[in-house]
């Protein structure tokens, strides 16, 4: 199992920036405690208050996959997705 980074963008609705704000960083801070996670770190974008990218390191893609799955199941992703504007965009990438 090789190490992988996600890549997350985020755009919360306009009305919900400073509360998404608030939860990103609370996300930054519970998330490496998350089996596998090896660490997080969350970006603001400068021109856009609304636009949030979470840089994430993972053990591996699977343990990635099994942290998501165990959000989707708790409901913990779709409380997440309704302070959203848009579907988040995320990649997995390796460090080159």
């Amino acid at each position: 199992m090789d190490p992988i980074n996600v890549i997350i963008t985020f755009e919360a609705k306009p009305e919900r920036a400073s509360a998404f704000a608030e939860l990103m960083n609370q996300v930054k801070q519970s998330l490496p405690s998350a089996d596998g996670c090896r660490g997080v770190q969350l970006f603001g974008r400068s021109n856009n208050d609304c636009v949030f990218t979470l840089v994430e390191s993972w053990a591996s893609k699977g343990q990635h996959q099994a942290h998501i799955a165990r959000a989707v199941a708790s409901g913990a992703w779709d409380s997440l997705a309704k302070e959203l504007a848009c579907p988040p965009v995320s990649c997995y990438c390796n460090e080159l």
